[in-house]
């Protein structure tokens, strides 16, 4: 690759928008609403389904949303129970300034405001953590590649998940509805 192209797609990198999601239902459904409604307006959107690609690296695509300038992030108890898309969020909580580069949107379903459920995620992940070290002890030591990464990554998710639901209730995200009647005009004016 030359340094023209290199160049190329890290600018186009760094003005692209990501979006975070957990598959189906109405996390897709706003996901294709944003999608659609932001390209009209020439914003670049960077999203799995379509820029991942046939056998690319699912890790790879999670850290490179974790590192970009602008995030939406849509928010749903599935979400928050995703391996995969609590990795993106914490990758994202990681990298630089957190609450300038999100711009969440939390689904009804995501229970964040209230503190007794949002320690309901904190304790899916700690039941996580103990089934998979329980089913770790039935295997020999070497048969284990991999699985002590995933024992890392759900700790971390496990360590983050509270005070990032605390950073998201504590933002004025709107509801689903109040960006879909603007037709997503405060995501686009904040981005």
């Amino acid at each position: 690759m030359g340094a023209h192209q290199m160049r190329f797609d890290m600018e186009q990198y760094e003005q692209a928008v990501f979006i975070s999601y957990a598959w189906g239902g109405k996390s897709e459904e706003i996901v294709n609403q944003i999608d659609q409604a932001l390209q009209q307006r020439g914003l670049k959107i960077i999203r799995d389904k379509r820029d991942l690609g046939y056998k690319g690296s699912i890790s790879a695509f999670m850290e490179r949303i974790g590192q970009g300038n602008c995030v939406i992030v849509v928010i749903s108890d599935k979400y928050l129970r995703s391996p995969n898309c609590m990795f993106e969020l914490v990758e994202i909580a990681e990298g630089k300034e957190f609450q300038d580069r999100v711009f969440p949107i939390v689904l009804g379903n995501a229970e964040i405001y209230d503190p007794v459920k949002r320690l309901q995620y904190v304790k899916h992940w700690e039941d996580k953590l103990v089934e998979l070290d329980d089913a770790m002890r039935g295997v020999g030591q070497a048969n284990l590649q991999g699985i002590r990464e995933e024992i890392d990554q759900y700790s971390r998710i496990r360590d983050k998940v509270s005070g990032l639901t605390s950073i998201l209730k504590d933002m004025n995200t709107l509801t689903p509805d109040m960006h879909r009647d603007s037709d997503f005009s405060e995501i686009y004016t904040g981005i």
